[in-house]
């Protein structure tokens, strides 16, 4: 096993003996510098060698991980590192300007441990300090339940909190998917989902590690360098969000020459059948279609490979997890019948570190509230459909905005589509429609408005249409529908149709 790869980034290929040596020297080098078991280390870094040395040197040193968002900037940044008390961050000289500035409002923080040359003299040097700290002997002990990462999210009330996983909930979640998806020492994981989203950590790290398979690591995200990578180094599974299975269908010209890629797993969002079923036909591999949160470790359902496949689901929960359907009130649903997703899982959180009022919002008796909207059909498997947040309470009636998308979408000249509730004096809410236009697109807001009207409801129909050159969204693709609802809310309605 130590001769065994574990990590492939570029040329540079690092054996599972070398990166248990690097893990245990920065465990000890975080130790000479103050942290303890129980403090928080901040970890904001790309998918490079050094984010998984420096994930499992924190959690080897007993203390606790804080993964953060490498697109945050010093607001953000100063929030999360005061909030979840870091003692430490390690990061990139890239970074640094944003983080030095956080760090002034974070005065706990009193380590800046950076990846690079150029650097203040009051950072840490993060290569000096793992070739000049001797290795820590053991692992500091810990307990099962003891927290091992604080995952940052947005919460229900559009706030950003830190989901606490315990060291049980990542081993269940990981074991897990090695289970599922049979992963072994012989397979070849691609890094392309951001190793600071919790599914980069559970399924690109900690699953590939526990079946000793090595992880294939891309430092962002691009659709021709990713087949690139996957040719080169015999990948096998790749574990994505839709919008990158989107963009690899793209890149391809024709079939792609990917005879190692034998399984994919969707993560993260609606992936459109079409996508679906181009991806598969030119890369000659299968997708399973996947469902989580961060509050729930993250993966919750899944396809499998063993069993029926049904298009537009999200598969059966995994193994070990139960899922209700329950109405506002909590009566438990049948199948068929829309409502909350309830989640009762091992890798649930243990709670938004420093929220107890919000713990108790989302988790009641062992069951995670999820906040996401879908039915379980006659055979357990899962649809989803809204974001709780999501749907539009327009005079009573409720409205599901991805029925409208659907309808947009349809359009010839539309690319995408986000349409959320705007404030309405009469309503209560109208429905808004934030539209990109294919390249070259020229219609206006009143033929899409009419063209819903000719396929919906006059009511689901969008009053307001607002064309932008893009979406707001996140780092794996998924469009940050509570940007767009602030935006509406203060006053960006656009042009409206004829009552």
């Amino acid at each position: 096993m130590p001769e065994q790869i574990a990590l492939v980034f570029g040329d540079q290929k690092i054996e599972y003996g070398r990166l248990l040596e690097a893990v245990k020297r920065l465990a000890a080098g975080l130790h000479s510098l103050g942290v303890a078991p129980g403090d928080r280390v901040a970890i904001m870094l790309p998918n490079l060698p050094h984010f998984p040395i420096s994930y499992y040197a924190t959690l080897y040193l007993g203390a606790v991980a804080v993964p953060l968002n490498i697109m945050s900037h010093e607001k953000s940044l100063a929030y999360y590192l005061k909030q979840s008390g870091a003692k430490a961050i390690l990061s990139w000289t890239g970074f640094l300007p944003h983080i030095l500035e956080a760090v002034k409002e974070s005065p706990g923080c009193g380590q800046v441990v950076v990846l690079g040359d150029k650097m203040p003299a009051s950072c840490v040097p993060l290569t000096r300090l793992i070739a000049q700290s001797p290795p820590m002997a053991e692992p500091c002990a810990v307990a099962e339940q003891d927290p091992a990462v604080i995952c940052y999210t947005m919460g229900s009330a559009e706030e950003e909190l830190g989901a606490e996983l315990s060291h049980a909930a990542l081993e269940s979640n990981a074991t897990t998917c090695c289970e599922m998806f049979h992963l072994t020492a012989e397979d070849n994981v691609a890094a392309v989902m951001p190793l600071f989203h919790p599914l980069g950590q559970t399924l690109a790290m900690n699953a590939v590690f526990i079946s000793a398979a090595t992880l294939v690591l891309a430092p962002k995200f691009v659709a021709s360098a990713v087949i690139e990578m996957i040719v080169a180094n015999r990948v096998t599974f790749l574990p994505a969000a839709p919008g990158m299975f989107r963009a690899l269908t793209d890149c391809a010209q024709g079939a792609a020459e990917t005879p190692s890629l034998k399984l994919c797993l969707s993560y993260g969002g609606y992936l459109a059948a079409e996508v679906l079923q181009a991806f598969e036909s030119k890369f000659n591999t299968l997708i399973l279609e996947s469902y989580g949160l961060t509050e729930a470790g993250p993966l919750v359902s899944a396809h499998r490979l063993n069993l029926d496949r049904k298009i537009g689901s999200v598969g059966l929960p995994l193994i070990g997890v139960d899922i209700q359907i329950r109405d506002e009130q909590g009566a438990l649903l049948r199948p068929n019948q829309i409502g909350e997703i309830w989640i009762n899982s091992p890798s649930n959180m243990t709670g938004y570190y420093g929220y107890p009022e919000r713990t108790a919002e989302r988790l009641k008796n062992g069951w995670l509230f999820s906040g996401d909207m879908g039915y379980l059909d006659e055979d357990h498997y899962l649809f989803i459909q809204e974001r709780k947040d999501d749907i539009i309470i327009k005079g009573g009636f409720h409205i599901y905005s991805f029925e409208v998308e659907a309808i947009l979408k349809q359009h010839y000249e539309v690319a995408e589509v986000a349409v959320v509730a705007t404030p309405d004096s009469v309503q209560g809410s109208e429905v808004k429609a934030y539209v990109v236009r294919k390249p070259g697109g020229t219609c206006g807001s009143e033929e899409l408005i009419d063209f819903c009207r000719n396929n919906l409801p006059f009511y689901k129909s969008p009053r307001y249409i607002e064309f932008c050159d893009q979406l707001p969204k996140s780092p794996t693709g998924r469009v940050l529908k509570y940007q767009l609802r602030k935006r509406a809310a203060n006053g960006h309605r656009g042009p409206k149709g004829s009552k």
